[in-house]
């Protein structure tokens, strides 16, 4: 079956948006954790953002993220005790942040929805109390939906670095607004998640750095 890339296209197509509007933007890159209310994944991938001001600014990120999820049980062997399960994202948050500026540091609240397209979904199984066996889901024949949609809330900081470099940490919490099972049990994703990295401007941005 040929592979359908229309989604993958729309997101690169999205994700490039504000490098075509204007040239006053940084590209960053970052990694960190999520964490779940029964286990912990990872964050990693690309970022791009616009300054409107000291105080405003609009980010649009891409990458992968590996969530703890409760995934649908009822389809796997009854006879088996399961742990709880991670589905991989490609996954694209649109953010707005204000920012409260200081010297040398920018400290903000941000938020905006995300939207992610399902890779691939794993399920532990407890074979004993200490060896256990991963199992990988199909998510048409286990009843998951592929796609998933939510929103983030977070603060953060940005740390001014020589030649117009931006060190950031974030904190985000991520409410997902999908249910992910098809089955009888309700599964809406939920977490916090970490991202840390660092940003460069490209393209110029004469003005972005004479705020500097």
């Amino acid at each position: 079956m040929t592979p359908n890339y229309t989604f993958l296209k729309f997101t690169l197509l999205l994700f490039l948006l504000p490098v075509v509007l204007s040239a006053q933007v940084r590209i960053g890159i970052g990694g960190g954790g999520f964490f779940g209310l029964k286990s912990q994944g990872i964050n990693a991938g690309l970022q791009l953002q616009k300054d409107y001001s000291d105080f405003s600014a609009l980010r649009i990120q891409i990458g992968l993220t590996d969530k703890p999820s409760n995934l649908p049980q009822q389809n796997l062997n009854p006879d088996h005790e399961y742990l709880a399960g991670h589905i991989s994202y490609l996954v694209l948050p649109v953010e707005y942040q204000y920012f409260i500026p200081f010297k040398h540091l920018r400290a903000g609240v941000f938020g905006g929805p995300y939207f992610a397209y399902g890779l691939k979904a794993g399920i532990l199984r407890k074979l004993d109390d200490f060896n256990f066996e991963k199992i990988d889901l199909d998510f048409a024949v286990n009843g998951i939906r592929r796609f998933n949609m939510g929103v983030h809330l977070g603060v953060g900081l940005e740390l001014e670095l020589p030649r117009f470099k931006r060190m950031f940490v974030r904190l985000n919490y991520d409410l997902g607004l999908v249910d992910l099972d098809l089955g009888d049990t309700s599964n809406f994703q939920e977490g916090i998640g970490i991202l840390m990295g660092l940003m460069v401007p490209i393209k110029g941005g004469n003005k972005a750095e004479s705020n500097e």
